[in-house]
């Protein structure tokens, strides 16, 4: 044995205690890569040969010394620079028992939940250092309140209520864990609807348990990721502005859903409250630019569909409504034939006017103190052609009741569009107070299908209510 191999030895000796065969197999491989290199350096006429190999057998020692304590402790190597390597290399892999996999779902159930609903401030200690800015956790943090929030995730608009965990494996390297979770979406009926596979890497020091990265597993998710970066730009690798996806979210929510479902001045107004609430995020310029071009463009698109011709079967909505409710301040059922023309399909609505009117002149309600006119939008345009409008409307009319200020309905109209101008040919409710949804209606149905013509079915369903007016009026006259 030569005296350097020699030297190596006694220093060996003097500061490692027995370890396993792993251990020592690993050292003599790097005491003989050392004693190598020293020698090929000595030929060379390097000096100092034997100080390099000297105070590496120090630092082996030492690193040596350190396995031994950490490996029953691996959290306490995870921040020691070298040492953390080298535990995490010679550490098995083993399953994780059940009160380590308590520890991790706990941990996930409040990070899942504060990241689904965007509440980054209480998910972010749940991350190591700052990662949850990276990437992959940004992408999934979109993800998750992407499912729980978009409109057409769950049947009839309802969002998801809350997220569970279904299943949760995970395996130990040192400090290192690997978890594997089943999430369920749960609808708020309480049905589940939706399930999504996700793999999280966490890391574990002597403070606690973080979360260094989430990934779905899904087909999903990675259109979702195609999908989002497509539009919005790619995810930096790290620093992208959190406070930027629930804004996206909505986005993508009015694209694929809203755009569809509302009128060109209610989508306006969503809009620009987008675009408002962009200007209060803390994010990039690049991030804020690419978004406001693309809230600019829908604008575009919007406000181009409020064509003359809307806003005036807006005014002939908002026309219409007013002079119905004038009833209820007058006592009088306003003319409406230059407006509307009587026939099947409006004539529930002159009985409706009849029986507002009669409410405040047969005294069973008190008359209203002012009428005004109000607003009109369209809230959908069902048909649209060369002879015909069909829309849904909701309209806004200026009473004052008392402390009501104001009344709010959702109308259906048909309008003819010719050379004389624009003539209400159709009107129906299917939401709201009132006769018309919940009486008149439904008793014009009941004698149609008895075999009575629209003009019969209509008189005897305003007669009912008519009666029921007249009784009511009694009954408050005697108390």
């Amino acid at each position: 044995m030569t005296s350097i191999d020699t030297k190596i030895k006694e220093q060996i000796d003097a500061f490692v205690p027995p370890v396993p065969e792993s251990y020592t197999q690993m050292i003599e491989s790097t005491v003989a890569e050392l004693r190598e290199r020293t020698l090929s350096a000595s030929k060379r006429g390097n000096s100092f040969g034997r100080y390099i190999i000297a105070f590496a057998a120090i630092i082996t020692a030492l690193l040596i010394t350190s396995v031994a304590v950490f490996g029953a402790r691996p959290a306490l190597a995870a921040e020691v620079p070298g040492v953390s390597n080298i535990v995490y290399a010679v550490s098995p892999q083993k399953a994780v028992n059940d009160l380590g996999r308590e520890r991790i779902e706990a941990l996930l159930n409040d990070t899942f939940r504060s990241l689904a609903f965007c509440d980054y401030e209480a998910a972010s200690p749940c991350f190591r250092a700052d990662s949850i800015s990276d990437r992959s956790n940004y992408l999934s943090a979109a993800y998750l309140n992407y499912l729980v929030a978009f409109g057409d995730f769950f049947p009839n608009g309802a969002n998801a209520a809350r997220i569970e965990i279904k299943d949760l494996q995970a395996e130990q390297k040192a400090f290192r864990y690997t978890a594997h979770v089943t999430l369920n979406l749960i609808s708020r009926d309480g049905t589940k609807k939706n399930t999504e596979d996700c793999t999280v890497q966490l890391w574990e020091n002597t403070k606690g348990l973080y979360i260094e990265s989430i990934g779905f597993d899904s087909a999903d998710f990675e259109s979702y990721v195609t999908m989002y970066e497509g539009i919005f730009g790619s995810v930096a690798s790290h620093g992208a502005s959190l406070d930027l996806i629930p804004l996206d979210t909505a986005y993508l929510s009015y694209v694929h859903v809203i755009s569809e479902q509302e009128g060109a001045r209610q989508r306006v107004d969503r809009l620009e409250s987008m675009r408002r609430e962009l200007d209060s995020v803390n994010a990039s310029s690049d991030e804020k630019a690419i978004r406001t071009a693309l809230i600019k463009a829908e604008l575009g698109k919007a406000e181009a569909e409020i064509t003359p011709e809307v806003i005036s079967v807006e005014q002939l909505a908002t026309e219409l409504m007013y002079r119905y409710w004038l009833g209820g301040k007058t006592g009088e059922v306003f003319d409406f034939s230059d407006i509307m023309e009587r026939n099947e399909e409006t004539d529930l609505f002159f009985w409706d006017a009849i029986l507002e009117a009669e409410k405040v002149k047969l005294g069973a309600l008190r008359p209203l103190e002012s009428v005004e006119l109000g607003t009109a939008q369209i809230l959908e345009i069902i048909e649209d052609t060369d002879g015909l409008i069909e829309a849904r409307f909701y309209v806004h009319t200026e009473i004052t009741d008392g402390i009501s200020q104001g009344v709010g309905e959702e109308i259906i109209l048909t309008i003819r569009k010719d050379d004389a101008g624009l003539m209400i040919v159709g009107f129906d409710r299917d939401i709201g107070d009132g006769f018309y949804t919940y009486s008149l209606k439904p008793l014009a149905r009941q004698y149609k299908a008895a075999g009575y013509s629209w003009q019969e079915a209509g008189q005897m369903a305003y007669d009912v209510l008519h009666e029921q007016i007249i009784r009511d009026a009694e009954w408050l006259s005697n108390h």
